[in-house]
């Protein structure tokens, strides 16, 4: 055998042969998965896009019609519906509904404030005035956007449907970028892609969009009249097409008609560069020379983002959320408390009557004559006391009431707010305890959906970016509230941000602070000398910690340097009037000398003025002996 012949016969046995093949346990085998599909492109026609359509439509219906099963279940447990499948109204028996006490709760903890951007660059100075300019447009567009309460109806839409989301574009009306709650039931997804740890879903997706019949012409001017007829000329008519996603490219249907195709919108592509005259630029070669924009991301992506907390990356939705997990608990719970309601009605002084005395009607009216205390007529037919009998009622286990309150307990645990909840203040419970539970309830809160909301508002942040590369091409105010609560003014456009930028979120900036612990714990550690006012400040929120440090231990230092620093005319007019008033003093003390001696050389004693002591002043010294030694003159 030639050795080609020998290299053609090793290559068939190696295909043929199972010899040291793996063979997955799950059956699947390697090869092609599914039918053969073209990947979207640009130049496909519209037959062929619309059989794409098609074939993802069937694709997701089957996985959509188990989607809609839970996500009707998921509602009516948040909302509190009964077992019966009546609504809770006021003729129904009171439940505790701790499905939306627990999620409610959860939200208002968990998104107390407005996620806080967080920017770098390349640390020059240049660099450092762009990613201040950045982050102070993010801050603006996070207040503005209301992005905090965007966030608390995409936690209720993963909650029920097992999936939130976000969409980010630009509004041609304001001029300006836009991020919108989109209803997560009005998606066709490929049901083999997932959401991946960045927020985006891996393959191709589908939103419906219900607009009214003017506004799609609107949008779609060239198939104006295909609308029209549709609609019969009633352009109030509402009417839904599907817009189509992939990263690099979107087309738009409407039943057999593609309404529009397009490359990604949000990404600048490599292009000709061009001249004054709009002419393209050649190189030596005769080869137009290729300019490549700048973007914040490396590569087109669609311009949404998901909320996904537990997840496999084996479907689209979560395999799982916290309120189907709590359902069971629900409704334990809510049988309890009827249960409990039914058992207090019940026993309450029930009444036993007598057919001697009784027919059913002046039965009703005697048990409510006695109910509101009013006298009551027994008929007669038999004696008094065999008429009626009242019934004590039977006192509820303790064990029954804690059986319900462990349920409650259990259901507030998963979501993390059970330390957190408005309870009566128990006195068997000490303080460092319920410290300890509500912080544990904020850590929960800070991990697990806190965190993904986290990742939610950084993957926005940075979309916004991406926009202000693309769409910025005009100078773009903004305003926010900064440092020592002074009013930063800056604008913005894509011509200064003419380098990389890392965008994210400050950790914890959506959480909750615990204000009072926070002051008490900078204040002990400040008395006990463990830190200094620098610290303390900004252990206090306080704002600009380093100026406000250094102007209070300057004032404790030197208060003339620290007037002298903040109010220069001040301190020179009272270093003027203390130099006029020690003059004054000065004056006054000389000429309080001068009349002091004079009323004394007019009042002094003869005695005195001859340096002679008065033989009666008490306070003169004895004479000294030795002035017996001294001789008298001649």
């Amino acid at each position: 055998m030639d050795p080609f012949a020998a290299n053609i016969l090793g290559v068939r046995s190696l295909i043929e042969s199972d010899t040291n093949k793996n063979n997955s346990g799950n059956g699947e085998a390697e090869g092609i998965d599914g039918d053969k599909m073209d990947v979207l492109d640009l130049p496909m026609g519209d037959e062929e896009l619309l059989k794409l359509r098609d074939d993802w439509e069937k694709a997701y219906g089957p996985y959509e019609k188990k989607i809609k099963e839970i996500a009707k279940k998921n509602k009516e447990s948040y909302l509190g519906k009964l077992d019966s499948g009546q609504w809770i109204n006021g003729e129904d028996t009171i439940v505790a509904n701790l499905q939306f006490e627990a999620e409610e709760t959860f939200l208002a903890a968990a998104l107390a404030k407005n996620p806080e951007p967080v920017v770098f660059s390349d640390n020059t100075p240049e660099g450092n005035d762009v990613s201040d300019g950045v982050k102070t447009m993010l801050a603006f567009h996070s207040k503005e956007l209301k992005l905090r309460r965007k966030l608390a109806i995409m936690v209720r839409q993963w909650s029920i449907y097992h999936l939130g989301v976000l969409k980010h574009g630009w509004d041609n009306t304001i001029q300006d970028v836009v991020v919108e709650n989109r209803k997560i039931q009005d998606f066709v997804f490929d049901p083999k892609g997932y959401i991946d740890a960045d927020g985006d879903f891996t393959s191709w997706l589908g939103e419906r969009i219900t607009l009214k019949a003017a506004k799609v012409a609107e949008l779609f001017p060239k198939h104006e009249a295909y609308i029209e007829l549709l609609v019969d000329g009633k352009w109030g008519t509402e009417i839904t097409y599907t817009e189509w996603w992939n990263d690099d490219y979107c087309f738009s249907t409407l039943d057999d008609k593609v309404l529009e195709k397009h490359k990604n919108q949000y990404f600048k592509y490599p292009e000709p560069t061009l001249d004054q005259l709009g002419q393209e630029v050649l190189d030596d070669m005769g080869d137009p020379i290729i300019a490549t924009p700048r973007n914040h991301f490396a590569k087109p992506k669609k311009p949404y983002t998901f909320l996904s907390v537990f997840s496999l990356q084996e479907q689209p939705h979560d395999i799982t959320g916290l309120i189907e997990q709590n359902i069971p608990n629900q409704n334990r719970i809510t049988r309890q408390t009827s249960q409990i309601d039914y058992n207090i009605a019940s026993g309450n002084n029930s009444l036993v009557l007598s057919g001697n005395n009784f027919n059913q009607e002046t039965g009703k009216q005697f048990a409510e004559a006695r109910r509101k205390g009013n006298p009551a007529l027994v008929p007669q037919g038999g004696p008094l006391g065999e008429a009626f009998t009242i019934i004590p009622p039977n006192q509820i286990p303790g064990e029954f009431f804690n059986s319900v309150q462990e349920h409650k307990n259990d259901l507030r645990t998963s979501w993390g707010v059970q330390g957190i909840l408005a309870t009566p203040q128990d006195e068997d419970q000490t303080a460092r305890g319920m410290i300890l539970n509500q912080s544990q309830d904020t850590t929960r809160i800070g991990g697990g959906i806190g965190s993904s909301l986290e990742g939610v508002a950084e993957a926005t942040f940075n979309w916004l970016t991406q926009l202000y590369y693309v769409f910025y091409d005009e100078q773009h105010f903004a305003a926010i509230m900064g440092s020592a609560r002074a009013v930063e003014y800056i604008m913005l456009s894509n011509a200064d941000m003419d380098r990389q930028l890392i965008v994210s979120v400050s950790p914890d900036s959506l959480r909750p602070r615990d204000e009072i612990t926070q002051i008490n714990l900078a204040q002990a550690l400040f008395d006990k000398g463990a830190i200094g006012p620098k610290t303390l400040l900004k252990m206090l929120d306080f704002p600009d910690p380093d100026n406000s440090a250094a102007d209070g231990v300057l004032y404790r230092a030197d208060p003339m340097a620290y007037l002298q620093k903040n109010w220069p005319d001040l301190a020179q007019q009272m270093m003027q009037a203390q130099q006029e008033k020690a003059m004054m003093d000065m004056q006054n003390a000389a000429q309080g000398a001068g009349m002091n001696q004079a009323a004394i050389a007019a009042n002094t004693p003869p005695e005195e003025a001859n340096g002679e002591p008065s033989p009666d002043s008490l306070a003169t010294d004895p004479a000294s002996a030795a002035l017996s030694q001294v001789q008298l003159p001649a």
